[in-house]
């Protein structure tokens, strides 16, 4: 067999082949696109549940912070959340119910350094409840002092959050206003708030509906 009859047929061979695997790669190519398109398909569903789910919890921890704030006559509830969780360095607020004449507390405590506040937050990390009932005397963080009385509060009390292994965040109940409702009270009504709260609380977010 001469020289140019091998060519011949070399290239015969690799025309053969190449024809092959172009034919074999358009057909698993049309199988991994059927297979991302599944996938794609599949996370965006498990998106949309997730983010229906997310917005149905929202709507009822703000459900519980009016029913908190109503039953104890309070005028202003929110929660302080850490962020992000795990490795907490922030502080902030998303959550937050309040009468039409107070302001509002969430404005204040967007992202906040928990080192610009850092033995108040030692103390919502390591208290179930806290209650003060004399902010000026009894708060000795410089900032967090100056943000309560700086928004008019007079009383506030504070219940942890705990997920399955973590704190998650502090429901805050603040009351302008005086108030004759005891301490044993608040702290009645804030435990039954948590228990329904703390498991389903979405995760602290810049935008946590988008």
């Amino acid at each position: 067999m001469d020289a140019a009859t091998i060519t011949a047929i070399g290239s015969v061979v690799v025309s053969v082949l190449t024809l092959l695997f172009t034919q074999y790669n358009r057909m698993t190519q049309k199988h991994r696109d059927r297979m991302n398109d599944l996938k794609y398909e599949n996370y965006k569903k498990e998106t949309e549940r997730f983010e229906f789910k997310r917005s149905e919890n929202s709507a009822k921890v703000f459900g519980e912070l009016w029913r908190v704030m109503r039953t104890l006559g309070a005028e202003r509830v929110y929660i302080v959340q850490p962020h992000p969780l795990g490795n907490s360095a922030f502080l902030s607020i998303y959550f937050e119910v309040k009468d039409d004449f107070a302001s509002g507390m969430k404005e204040n405590v967007q992202n906040l350094p928990m080192s610009k506040i850092a033995l108040f937050s030692k103390a919502l990390a390591e208290n179930l409840f806290l209650y003060y009932s004399d902010i000026d005397s009894q708060v000795e963080d410089k900032m967090a002092k100056s943000l309560f009385i700086a928004n008019g509060c007079r009383k506030v009390a504070i219940k942890r959050l705990n997920s399955a292994s973590d704190w998650v965040g502090n429901i805050f109940c603040e009351f302008i206003d005086e108030t004759n409702v005891s301490e044993q009270e608040i702290q009645k009504v804030l435990h039954d708030a948590a228990v329904k709260i703390q498991f389903i609380l979405p995760e602290f977010r810049e935008s946590p509906l988008k």
